[in-house]
C-alpha cells in the first residue's frame, strides 16, 4: 500500500470519527403567546444535538402571566369527545398524516436517524478502504453514492427528525398533541389540542442565513378557562370579540431555527479524500 492510500484511509477514518462525535446542530426555539395572555409571554429554548443526546436551556420572558394562565385553567381533557373531533377537523388531514409519520419512527425519529447515519458512516469507511484495495468502477460509484446519502441525511433527514420529535410537524403517538406545537414541552405545563374548541393550526418551512426554519401558529378557545356552561356554548358557536367566552381565546406563534454544527463541515472534508481516491483509481486503470 503506497503512502497516498494510507493517507486517504487514515484521514477518512479521522474525519468520520470526528464528525460523529462533534456537535450536529444548534437549535433555537422561540414561542410567543400572541393572543389571550397579557404581556405576550415568550418561551425560548436553546438546544444542542450530538450523536448521543440533546441538551437544552429554557427561559421564559414575562413568565408571571403565563404561570397564572396555567394555574387558573382547569384540565378538561377527559370526556371532551366533541372538542377532539372539532380539533381534528380544524387541523386537517395533513396533521394526521404527519402523526402517522411520527409513529413510524418507533418513538424518536432523531434516534432512528442517528442509527441510519451511523450505519452510513461505517459503510462510507468500508467502501473507501475497499476502493483502494479493488479499484473498480462499481466500488467507485458506491463510494460517491454513500457520500451523497450521508450529506442528504445530515441536511434533510436530521432537521426533519428534529422538527417531528419537537412536535411542530405533528402529534405524538398518544394523540395528546401540544397546542403550541411542542414549544411548551420543556416548560411547566403542556396544554393539549383536545382541550380547545375551534382550534386551528398552521406550520411552515423555510431556509434563512441561520439554517432551516420551521414556523408554527395556532389559535383556539381554551375550554379550561371556562365553566361548564360556557364550554358548551363556546363549543357549539365560536364567540366574537366582546361576547361571553371570547376571553378564552389563546393564540400562539413559534419559530424553530435549526443551525448547522461542525458535523456538516467534517463530512464535507471527506469529499477531497474521495477525489484523491478517484485519482488513485484512475491511475491504477491507466497503469493496467
Amino acid at each position: 500500500m503506497n503512502s497516498r492510500k494510507l493517507v486517504v484511509i487514515v484521514l477518512s477514518g479521522l474525519f468520520l470519527l470526528t464528525s460523529w462525535s462533534s456537535t450536529w446542530f444548534e437549535i433555537t426555539a422561540v414561542g410567543v403567546y400572541s393572543e389571550g395572555i397579557e404581556r405576550e409571554p415568550t418561551i425560548t429554548t436553546e438546544y444542542i444535538i450530538d450523536s448521543n443526546q440533546e441538551s437544552f436551556e429554557l427561559s421564559i420572558d414575562n413568565s408571571t402571566p403565563l404561570l397564572l394562565y396555567w394555574i387558573n385553567r382547569e384540565d378538561v381533557s377527559p370526556g371532551q369527545t366533541d372538542t377532539e373531533n372539532n380539533s381534528s377537523d380544524s387541523a386537517g388531514g395533513g396533521s394526521e398524516e404527519l402523526t402517522l409519520d411520527n409513529q413510524a419512527c418507533s418513538g424518536s425519529c432523531l434516534d432512528m436517524t442517528r442509527g441510519i447515519l451511523k450505519l452510513t458512516m461505517i459503510t462510507m469507511f468500508a467502501v473507501i478502504c475497499l476502493s483502494l484495495v479493488r479499484p473498480i468502477r462499481s466500488i467507485r460509484i458506491a463510494t460517491v453514492v454513500t457520500w451523497v446519502i450521508g450529506i442528504s441525511i445530515i441536511i434533510i433527514a436530521i432537521p426533519l427528525a428534529v422538527a417531528t420529535d419537537f412536535g411542530i410537524s405533528g402529534g405524538d403517538e398518544s394523540g395528546d398533541e401540544s397546542s403550541t406545537g411542542g414549544f411548551d414541552t420543556n416548560a411547566q405545563e403542556m396544554v393539549e389540542v383536545n382541550q380547545f374548541a375551534h382550534f386551528q393550526q398552521d406550520s411552515g418551512f423555510g431556509i434563512s442565513s441561520k439554517g432551516f426554519q420551521f414556523t408554527y401558529e395556532s389559535v383556539g378557545f381554551d375550554l379550561g378557562l371556562l365553566d361548564e356552561e360556557g364550554r358548551d356554548n363556546v363549543t357549539k358557536n365560536a364567540p366574537a370579540e366582546g361576547q361571553p367566552g371570547y376571553e378564552s381565546l389563546i393564540g400562539f406563534n413559534g419559530k424553530l431555527t435549526i443551525g448547522p454544527g461542525s458535523l456538516i463541515t467534517w463530512w464535507l472534508l471527506i469529499a477531497p479524500l474521495l477525489i484523491l481516491n478517484l485519482i488513485e483509481i484512475r491511475e491504477s486503470f491507466e497503469e493496467e
